[in-house]
């Protein structure tokens, strides 16, 4: 059975013929690419919006995981706590900076581009 996240990746079928504008860019060449998740320049309340909505993301994403594991019976979700610890830690640093930044009358500059490989999967 198909999962929801391919099937939302391959899009609606073109009625006209026309392949879909992602087939059309294709992937880049070696199988790597950046974008750029968060660019700019932001006010103290922007940023900690932005920032602090990706790290609980990224929490919720990893409190999943290690619920999906123990669930499964797989023992290992140690990667899964240590991320999730981690990004509490960042949040923790974003909250800190965020409130600097409006005491001292700041704008917080944000650069954050993911890079992206593809990988052979591994048995």
């Amino acid at each position: 059975m198909e999962s929801k996240l391919f099937r939302w990746a391959k899009g609606n079928s073109n009625k006209c013929g026309k392949p879909h504008p992602r087939e059309e860019q294709g992937v880049p060449p070696g199988g790597e690419g950046t974008i750029k998740l968060v660019q700019g320049v932001f006010s103290p309340v922007e940023a900690a919006d932005v920032l602090l909505s990706l790290i609980n993301d990224k929490i919720k994403f990893h409190t999943v995981q290690a619920l999906n594991l123990q669930k499964g019976y797989q023992e290992d979700i140690s990667h899964s706590e240590e991320r999730i610890k981690e990004l509490k830690e960042a949040k923790n640093m974003v909250k800190d900076l965020v409130i600097k930044a409006h005491k001292e009358g700041m704008k917080v500059e944000i650069s954050s581009p993911i890079k992206i490989k593809l990988t052979k999967l591994h048995s």
